[in-house]
């Protein structure tokens, strides 16, 4: 059966990869999902290494610093602080030397701002790729690890903006086309929303943020951490309720999206609901106000998108329009890329 482009369903995971790895286990190593969002090791000394990996594939010389990003965010999101960085830079035959050099500058870029490290950058040619590939692993550590955990009537955040990532990345690549369309300060506008994109530390702020239950014991606000990667906002509540085995409402008002990200996706024929944003992240969450405030201060957009349920329904409102929450479709902005002649 001939499988679709983006992430593999979690149907085919199970059939073709989970089965065969169910009855491996290993102290502290956190349990094999399809999401593969991170890793986890306990260390002999006291602690957990965590470790987590990231495939970002395009023309243009800034997905290095894109594959870095997620990297570490999904570091992040486990409770751990992302020190350091590894990288493989894979390029089709024929491809300039300048090209390497973006894609490093970029890597570099993104090392500059989240504080890391890089311990190894290799890169190579290959007829294996078609398109410029990054593959980037962040490594930090944490003094313990909590088990993600939703539950009812705990509200879901949502910091940063959607499809923001996949906006400033079509940016990158088609800059030439958006400008037949779109005056200059428009562009120079939407260049600009890079600000708005979550590193490390702004999240590492909300996390570190605990209020007592009442019975004596500090009890970290944040519960769940959620990226936005391939596929999505919609992927990613998917993908968090699934998780938790929970049901969601939400509002697809309150996704925050800013208009160039509408008119350049409106541009290309895209959903952005549906496209890879990472740089911004899900988060349930008890004393919501207070999370908000925390990633305001620390410069994070962030705001209430929706409640966790008891029942199975995930439920997304837009006005008096109800619908419910489907399983994640291939990310649209790989699909199109798919279309789109690969140029070096």
């Amino acid at each position: 059966m001939a499988m679709k482009p983006g992430n593999l369903s979690q149907t085919v995971w199970r059939r073709s990869v989970g089965k065969q790895f169910h009855d491996q286990k290993r102290d502290g190593v956190s349990d094999l999902t399809r999401e593969g969002r991170y890793s986890s090791l306990a260390m002999p000394a006291g602690g957990y290494a965590v470790w987590a990996d990231s495939v970002k594939e395009g023309s243009s010389g800034r997905i290095g610093y894109y594959a870095v990003l997620e990297a570490a965010g999904n570091v992040a999101a486990a409770g751990a602080v992302p020190s350091a960085i590894s990288a493989q830079i894979q390029l089709p035959p024929g491809s300039e030397e300048e090209t390497l050099r973006e894609l490093a500058a970029g890597i570099r870029t993104a090392c500059d701002e989240m504080n890391l490290a890089a311990s190894c950058i290799q890169g190579k040619v290959s007829h294996g790729v078609c398109r410029n590939t990054v593959l980037a692993t962040a490594a930090g550590s944490a003094e313990s690890m909590t088990e993600e955990r939703i539950y009812p009537g705990q509200e879901i955040l949502l910091c940063g903006c959607t499809g923001l990532e996949g906006t400033l990345r079509i940016l990158d690549e088609a800059g030439d086309e958006l400008r037949t369309r779109f005056v200059p300060a428009f562009l120079a506008e939407a260049e600009a929303m890079n600000r708005e994109l979550v590193l490390p530390q702004a999240l590492a702020k909300a996390l570190e943020l605990k209020r007592s239950d009442g019975e004596g014991t500090d009890r970290r606000c944040v519960t769940a951490v959620r990226q936005i990667g391939s596929g999505g906002i919609l992927a990613a509540l998917w993908d968090l309720a699934e998780h938790a085995q929970i049901g969601l409402e939400s509002d697809l008002g309150l996704m925050t999206l800013r208009q160039e990200t509408v008119e350049i996706c409106e541009f290309f024929h895209l959903n952005p609901y549906q496209m890879t944003s990472a740089g911004s992240f899900l988060l349930a969450a008890d004393h919501a106000e207070e999370v908000i405030a925390v990633l305001k201060e620390a410069g994070a957009r962030a705001g209430r998108l929706g409640v966790a349920r008891a029942q199975n329904a995930r439920v997304i409102t837009s006005g008096e329009e109800v619908r419910y929450l489907d399983r994640p479709a291939p990310d649209e902005l790989m699909r199109w890329q798919g279309m789109r002649p690969a140029r070096r």
